[in-house]
Protein backbone atom coordinates (compact mmCIF):
# COMPACT_ATOMS: atom_id res chain seq x y z
CA UNK A 1 0.00 0.00 0.00
CA UNK A 2 1.46 3.37 -0.90
CA UNK A 3 0.39 6.36 0.62
CA UNK A 4 1.40 10.18 -0.27
CA UNK A 5 -1.19 12.70 1.16
CA UNK A 6 0.57 14.46 4.51
CA UNK A 7 -0.88 15.93 7.67
CA UNK A 8 -0.48 19.18 6.35
CA UNK A 9 -2.20 22.69 7.23
CA UNK A 10 -5.11 22.23 5.00
CA UNK A 11 -5.97 19.01 7.28
CA UNK A 12 -5.25 20.73 10.44
CA UNK A 13 -7.44 23.55 8.88
CA UNK A 14 -10.56 20.48 8.59
CA UNK A 15 -9.99 18.90 12.13
CA UNK A 16 -10.29 22.53 13.72
CA UNK A 17 -6.63 23.29 13.64
CA UNK A 18 -5.03 26.18 13.11
CA UNK A 19 -1.62 25.63 11.60
CA UNK A 20 -0.01 26.80 14.79
CA UNK A 21 -2.32 25.79 17.38
CA UNK A 22 -0.77 25.97 20.79
CA UNK A 23 -3.44 23.03 21.70
CA UNK A 24 -1.90 21.11 18.54
CA UNK A 25 0.43 18.70 20.35
CA UNK A 26 2.83 15.91 19.22
CA UNK A 27 0.19 12.81 19.97
CA UNK A 28 -2.46 15.12 18.07
CA UNK A 29 0.06 14.84 15.16
CA UNK A 30 0.84 11.74 15.79
CA UNK A 31 -2.98 10.64 15.69
CA UNK A 32 -3.78 12.95 12.99
CA UNK A 33 -0.93 10.98 10.52
CA UNK A 34 -1.88 7.56 11.78
CA UNK A 35 -5.80 8.18 10.74
CA UNK A 36 -4.49 9.89 7.43
CA UNK A 37 -2.97 6.51 6.29
CA UNK A 38 -5.63 4.36 7.82
CA UNK A 39 -7.61 6.53 5.33
CA UNK A 40 -5.95 6.41 2.43
CA UNK A 41 -5.32 2.65 3.17
CA UNK A 42 -9.52 2.25 3.08
CA UNK A 43 -9.97 4.57 -0.20
CA UNK A 44 -7.40 2.45 -1.95
CA UNK A 45 -8.92 -0.99 -0.38
CA UNK A 46 -12.01 0.34 -1.30
CA UNK A 47 -11.53 1.67 -5.25
CA UNK A 48 -8.56 -0.16 -6.08
CA UNK A 49 -4.71 -0.53 -5.90
CA UNK A 50 -3.05 1.27 -9.15
CA UNK A 51 -1.94 4.45 -7.66
CA UNK A 52 -0.94 6.14 -11.06
CA UNK A 53 -4.75 6.40 -11.09
CA UNK A 54 -4.83 8.67 -7.54
CA UNK A 55 -1.74 10.71 -9.24
CA UNK A 56 -3.99 12.11 -12.17
CA UNK A 57 -5.23 16.05 -12.20
CA UNK A 58 -8.85 15.36 -12.44
CA UNK A 59 -8.94 12.12 -9.35
CA UNK A 60 -6.00 13.74 -6.71
CA UNK A 61 -8.95 16.29 -5.35
CA UNK A 62 -11.42 13.66 -5.15
CA UNK A 63 -8.98 11.07 -3.43
CA UNK A 64 -8.15 13.82 -1.18
CA UNK A 65 -11.73 14.73 -0.13
CA UNK A 66 -12.15 11.40 1.00
CA UNK A 67 -9.49 10.60 2.42
CA UNK A 68 -9.59 13.79 4.80
CA UNK A 69 -13.57 12.69 5.74
CA UNK A 70 -12.50 9.94 6.43
CA UNK A 71 -9.48 10.88 9.05
CA UNK A 72 -11.48 13.27 10.36
CA UNK A 73 -13.89 10.76 11.82
CA UNK A 74 -11.33 8.33 12.56
CA UNK A 75 -9.84 11.40 14.38
CA UNK A 76 -12.95 13.04 16.10
CA UNK A 77 -14.12 9.36 16.56
CA UNK A 78 -11.89 6.92 17.03
CA UNK A 79 -13.54 4.07 19.07
CA UNK A 80 -16.47 4.71 16.84
CA UNK A 81 -15.73 5.93 13.58
CA UNK A 82 -17.25 4.82 10.36
CA UNK A 83 -17.12 5.91 6.68
CA UNK A 84 -18.81 9.50 6.06
CA UNK A 85 -21.54 9.72 3.61
CA UNK A 86 -19.33 12.40 1.38
CA UNK A 87 -16.50 9.94 1.66
CA UNK A 88 -18.71 6.96 0.40
CA UNK A 89 -20.33 9.09 -2.16
CA UNK A 90 -17.17 10.15 -3.47
CA UNK A 91 -15.48 6.41 -3.27
CA UNK A 92 -18.58 5.37 -5.46
CA UNK A 93 -17.76 8.02 -8.18
CA UNK A 94 -14.00 6.94 -8.19
CA UNK A 95 -14.85 2.80 -8.79
CA UNK A 96 -16.93 4.02 -11.39
CA UNK A 97 -13.37 6.61 -13.06
CA UNK A 98 -11.04 3.76 -11.49
CA UNK A 99 -12.90 1.29 -13.97
CA UNK A 100 -12.88 3.49 -16.83
CA UNK A 101 -9.02 4.10 -16.57
CA UNK A 102 -7.96 0.75 -16.52
CA UNK A 103 -10.36 0.05 -19.37
CA UNK A 104 -7.97 2.78 -21.32
CA UNK A 105 -4.95 1.11 -19.82
CA UNK A 106 -6.00 -2.17 -21.26
CA UNK A 107 -6.71 -0.58 -24.65
CA UNK A 108 -3.52 1.02 -24.61
CA UNK A 109 -1.15 -2.56 -23.44
CA UNK A 110 0.26 -0.12 -20.65
CA UNK A 111 -1.00 -1.75 -17.25
CA UNK A 112 0.91 0.18 -14.87
CA UNK A 113 3.74 -2.21 -12.93
CA UNK A 114 3.14 0.65 -9.59
CA UNK A 115 0.25 -1.64 -8.16
CA UNK A 116 -2.48 -4.36 -8.51
CA UNK A 117 -4.99 -3.37 -11.71
CA UNK A 118 -7.81 -5.13 -9.57
CA UNK A 119 -10.50 -3.00 -8.70
CA UNK A 120 -11.46 -3.46 -4.51
CA UNK A 121 -8.19 -5.06 -4.46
Amino acid sequence: MTTFLEADDELKRTLGFLPDDEALDKQSETRMTSALTAAEIYVQNAVGQNIDFYQKEDVKPLYKIACFAIAANLFNHPSSATSSTTASTIIGQMRGAYDLYLEKEQQNGSTSESGSTEPGN
